[in-house]
Parts: C-alpha cells; sequence; structure tokens
C-alpha cells in the first residue's frame, strides 16, 4: 500500500473533524490527554488517529498500535471503526483490548517467569469474589474488625513481593500474604482476581527489564480510552512499560464520567498522568450525540461537577415530537412497570424506533428490574435482554459473549448461512479467515482458493439450515460444524487470549449456549440469528455496563433516595453516574421515580427542572 505522506493526509468516512480533533491527530512529538466529553467522538478520533499513524508511515511495519480501553464492546467497536478507516492491511498492526485482556495475555505468556512463590500455574483460573467473599476471607482468618472494600483496594494497590512493602499499619502484611497463599493453596490450579493478575505483570516486568524493552519497541504509540477510570495498578504499569520511553501515549477521557473510584479508579488520573508524561492537552468540544435540547440539560449537570466545563457544540439534528425529557412519578412498583411497558409498546409499534434502539438503565441489580419490567412488556410483545446474564449453561455475560472473536467469526458464517444476502458479512469473514490461515490479501490465487472454498461451506450450511428446524442439537452442532471449517487451532493460535483451554472453551461454549437460548421456541434461522444479536428486544443494562454506547431513547429507572441512597449533590460519583445515564441518549431521556420505592432526589428535580425539565405524572397502564 502507497504511504501517504502526512501533510496530504485526510480523514476517512467523515465529512470533517472539529480543529482541535486534527491537531491532536497531527500531534506525534509528544504524549497527549485529550478532554472528550460525552458524544464527542472518542472513538472516531481514535481511528482517525490510528489511520494517520499507519497510512503515513509514522508508525511504520513491523511497528504496531496497543489501544486500551476498559470494556471489550468498546474495545471491539474501536477496533471494527479502525478497520473501517484503514481497510485491512494496516488494521491488523493495530491491537485494541481492554486493560484486563492485555495484562492478562502477558500473563498468559510470560507467567512462567515470575519469581517464586508468585508463579502461577498454567491452568490459573480466574476468580470474581463479591463482598461477601472478602468479608468471608477476613472472619476465617481472624480479622473481623479490618473492612472487606479495604482488602478488595489493598489487592489491588499492593506491589509484590509483599515482604518487601513498608506499610503503616503492619498487620496488613500478614492480611495480604494469607490472601495470596490462600489463592495459590492448590499447587494445580491458581486462582486469580484481574487486580492480582495487574500485580503480577508489574512485578514481573521490574523482574526482567528485556520484557519492558520488547513491548515498547513493539509499541511505540498507546491509546489509552475512558482513562479517568485507570486505577492506581493500571497507571503503575502504565509507567512501568512507557514513563520515559520513546512511546507516544494519547489519553482520552472525561472527569465528569469517572464513576469507577469505588473499584479503586484514582480520583485525579488525568492529572497524575499529564505530569508525569509531560503531556499536551486538547479538548473536544463537539457533541456528535444529541441535539441541541439534550445538550442543554446535560451542560447543566456538567456544570454542576465541574464549574468551568464548556458547552458543547450539538450536532445532532431532533427528529423526535413531544417531550423530549421529563421524571415520570408513580405511586407504586406496578404501576411503574406497566406504564413504562405500556410507553414503550406503543412508541415501537407506532415506528419511533427499534426496539433495541432503546436503553433500559438502572443503578444497579438489573436482574431485579428483569424480573418486574419483563413480565409487562412480554404482555404487550416486546422482550427484554438483559445483557449482564449469563446465558444459561455459560459462565460469560451475553455482552461479552457478542464482542469475543470466536463468535464474531463462526456467526459471519451462520448469518451467511441464514440471510440470502450479507454482503458485509462476505467480506468480514474473508478478512478474518485470511488473517487466520495466513493468506496474502493481495494475492489472486490464495484469494480466489479461499473464496471457492468458502463458497463450498456455505452451499452446505444453507442446505442444511433449511432442511433442518432449529433445535439445541442442531445449534450445538452448527456452531461445532463452522468452527473445523475455520479451524480452531488455527484460530486459538490467531488469537492470543484463546491460548489456554480454559478461556477458549468459555468462550466458546458462551456462544454455543446463547445460540441454544435463541433458538428456543423459534422455527426459522433468521429468527434464531437476529435473537441472538438483540435485534427485537429492548436492552436493559446498568449505568457501568452502558460506558460508551449510545441508544435512540433512554429511560432510566429509579431516580429515587433508596436506589441512590449514598447520593450527594453537586461534585459526587453518583452525580457522575447520572452524567453517565443521562447522555447515553441521542433523542430523549426519561427518568422513572417511584414512591413506593423511595423519595425523590429535590437536588437532581431542581438542578434539571433549572432547564426545563419537569415532574408529571407517568404514562397510564392503559
Amino acid at each position: 500500500m502507497a504511504i501517504v505522506k502526512p501533510e496530504q493526509w485526510q480523514p476517512k468516512g467523515v465529512a470533517s473533524l472539529e480543529p482541535a480533533a486534527l491537531q491532536a491527530i497531527n500531534e506525534n512529538n509528544h504524549n497527549l490527554c485529550v478532554v472528550a466529553s460525552a458524544g464527542a467522538g472518542k472513538t472516531e478520533f481514535l481511528a482517525q488517529k490510528a489511520d494517520h499513524l499507519l497510512s503515513t508511515g509514522i508508525c511504520r511495519a513491523p511497528h504496531r498500535i496497543l489501544a486500551i480501553s476498559f470494556k471489550s464492546d468498546a474495545a471491539k467497536n474501536l477496533k471494527d471503526r479502525v478497520r473501517q478507516r484503514c481497510g485491512p492491511d494496516l488494521s491488523g498492526r493495530f491491537d485494541s483490548l481492554t486493560f484486563d485482556a492485555f495484562s492478562k495475555g502477558l500473563i498468559d505468556r510470560f507467567g512462567a517467569l515470575i519469581p517464586a512463590p508468585y508463579t502461577p500455574s498454567p491452568d490459573y483460573e480466574i476468580a470474581f469474589p463479591g463482598f461477601r467473599d472478602w468479608d468471608d476471607f477476613l472472619s476465617r482468618h481472624g480479622y473481623r474488625h479490618l473492612s472487606g472494600k479495604t482488602l478488595e483496594k489493598a489487592v489491588a494497590r499492593c506491589r509484590l513481593p509483599i515482604a518487601t512493602l513498608n506499610l503503616k499499619n503492619p498487620e496488613w502484611k500478614d492480611v495480604l500474604t494469607r490472601f495470596w497463599t490462600e489463592y495459590y493453596q492448590d499447587g494445580d490450579v491458581t486462582r486469580l482476581t484481574f487486580p492480582m493478575i495487574n500485580r503480577l505483570v508489574n512485578y514481573v516486568l521490574s523482574h526482567d527489564p528485556r520484557l519492558v524493552a520488547g513491548l515498547q519497541a513493539t509499541y511505540p504509540f498507546v491509546f489509552l480510552d475512558e482513562f479517568q477510570d485507570t486505577t492506581f495498578g493500571q497507571y503503575d504499569l502504565l509507567k512501568r512499560l512507557f514513563l520515559n520511553s520513546g512511546a507516544r501515549l494519547t489519553a482520552v477521557g472525561d472527569n465528569k464520567q469517572r464513576i469507577m473510584v469505588w473499584a479503586g479508579a484514582m480520583p485525579d488520573a488525568f492529572t497524575t498522568f499529564t505530569a508525569d508524561f509531560n503531556a499536551k492537552q486538547e479538548a473536544l468540544i463537539s457533541n456528535w450525540r444529541s441535539h441541541p435540547e439534550l445538550v442543554e440539560i446535560q451542560h447543566a449537570i456538567a456544570v454542576s461537577l465541574e464549574t468551568a466545563s464548556a458547552k458543547p457544540e450539538a450536532k445532532r439534528v431532533k427528529d423526535v415530537d413531544g417531550d423530549v425529557c421529563a421524571i415520570w412519578a408513580y405511586d407504586d412498583r406496578a404501576s411503574e412497570c406497566e406504564g413504562v411497558a405500556n410507553w414503550i409498546a406503543a412508541a415501537i409499534n407506532s415506528g419511533e424506533m427499534t426496539p433495541e434502539h432503546l436503553a433500559i438503565l438502572v443503578r444497579f441489580k438489573p436482574y431485579e428490574f428483569e424480573d418486574e419490567l419483563g413480565p409487562a412488556l412480554a404482555s404487550r410483545g416486546v422482550r427484554l435482554r438483559n445483557i449482564a446474564r449469563n446465558p444459561e449453561g455459560a459462565n460469560i455475560a451475553i455482552q461479552d459473549v457478542l464482542t469475543e472473536d470466536v463468535t464474531q467469526c463462526a456467526m459471519a458464517l451462520i448469518r451467511l448461512g441464514a440471510f440470502q444476502k450479507a454482503p458485509d458479512d462476505w467480506h468480514t469473514i474473508i478478512e478474518r479467515l485470511s488473517l487466520i490461515w495466513g493468506l496474502d490479501p493481495d494475492n489472486e490465487a490464495d484469494q480466489e482458493a479461499l473464496q471457492n472454498q468458502l463458497g463450498s461451506k456455505l452451499t452446505e450450511l444453507r442446505t442444511h439450515m433449511e432442511a433442518n428446524a432449529p433445535s439445541d442439537a442442531l445449534c450445538a452442532a452448527l456452531v461445532q460444524s463452522v468452527l473445523e471449517f475455520i479451524g480452531e487451532r488455527e484460530l486459538r493460535a490467531a488469537v492470543r487470549s484463546y491460548r489456554r483451554d480454559n478461556d477458549y472453551i468459555r468462550a466458546r461454549d458462551g456462544l454455543t449456549c446463547l445460540l441454544k437460548e435463541s433458538a428456543e421456541g423459534e422455527t426459522d434461522w433468521v429468527t434464531v440469528v437476529n435473537n441472538f444479536e438483540g435485534i427485537g428486544q429492548v436492552p436493559l443494562m446498568s449505568i457501568h455496563k452502558s460506558k460508551g454506547l449510545e441508544f435512540h431513547t433512554v429511560i432510566f429507572f429509579g431516580l429515587d433516595s433508596r436506589t441512590w441512597w449514598t447520593f450527594e449533590p453537586e461534585d459526587s460519583e453518583e452525580m457522575r453516574a447520572f452524567f453517565v445515564a443521562f447522555t447515553r441518549a441521542m433523542q430523549r431521556v426519561f427518568l422513572t421515580s417511584c414512591r413506593g420505592r423511595g423519595n425523590r432526589l429535590a437536588y437532581v428535580d431542581d438542578l434539571i427542572g433549572d432547564v426545563g425539565v419537569d415532574r408529571v405524572p407517568g404514562p397510564n397502564a392503559a
């Protein structure tokens, strides 16, 4: 591919970019701190910067770009956007991962180099302890006077080896030693949390500087998305790898959306990064997601968090009639669910939006709202989908199943089998198979042979799917058939996170279980595929799971004192979470308040009431 001169480079796939974005894209001599509020187009900005680096040869082969996100769907979205902007050749040198996946990949490759007694077993298990597990550990070891939440944070911030730590309270050295010992007590199967993995990576890198040098040589450019939620351990890793190196880091995010301090995020990540990495600052001020009326309300919330917040320039056009925001007040939870379900069904039936373009957001515990709201919607012919739920028989959430590489490969083939025309999937599977099978995308003979093989497989798939109705057995056989065609060994060799059996089996079984669940009661494969992808279903999720996503309409359940029992006005994590929920919407936001669940939040009512958001009786359940 011909190299473009930097001064001749132009953005691809968009009409224009704001001047600050272009300035940040062209700045490659300094580290960057890019402040980008909700809807500012962080994914597009990073994709354009990746294209600039790759297509101009500033990042020349074999060098690669490392992009780190906090959610798997955000990492996938960025990877897909870069492929759209750069094409398959250049995007093959763009590694888009979550922080957890990046750290875990290093442990999978270099875990054997970690000095004893911290050397993990090759078949380690990922542990997800809950608050009861932390408290139970302290109770069993005679530390009832200590807090489980404090222990969770201490593990995340504990540098290894523990014996060298100089702690103000020496008791914690004993606590942490016992914790690591318990998780390593089975010599055959180590249990590791992701914060423990992060600390192990820091330890092995400090023990063997050659690994640091190798990673620096591989990644001269690093993107850090949603940087405001970076934890102390993750920041330690970044410093270990890239501080005072020749790498250029671009940190992107927004302090107003910092909602992970409770989970160990740094309270001042941008300030610390700017000082440590001597970063230049840029601010993106456009809002490509929401129309002016919503941006006006968002800005009122933003100013309550940061008084100097600049008002974004709204780029989206309003295309709905009536209210775009209101607080729907209800007396009890039953009438709340019935009324909201009735409004949703009417809006969908009128063609205002499709079910998947509306989101139900809750602060936490979406399964409780699934039990209440799901039946009310179902009685009106609308399906609710809790994306945080594991499919029956799987050990992975629906939201994560959809982003797995094995899912992307297998479902492209299954969609081609179900639909008569699916050109996007044809191009996707050609690109992926070329990569997995090690074929040259520019070699005509290789590509012709690939297309012939793919065509024969699709003929077989379509014949089989047309002749057989969906069933559990057929779903399992279908997944196995397409994976045999792709080549499981080749797929696992191409996807670093699948090198360990446990990780690959977890992803593959999640795919199979979700496909089986999607086939329940269905008679045709088109409907099964649509069910799998959530087409025709209203997604339900927590605020934290909604980060980075956008929807036509958002309905937020639970604007009350019991749901937000720790709510503090002004600059608080609760208000930041509220800001995140509010800014997911492109056209409308409705918030429900129920006296049966708690008192109204007067501060929030007054804040958004000043910009025209009224508390009104909620839609009836008629």
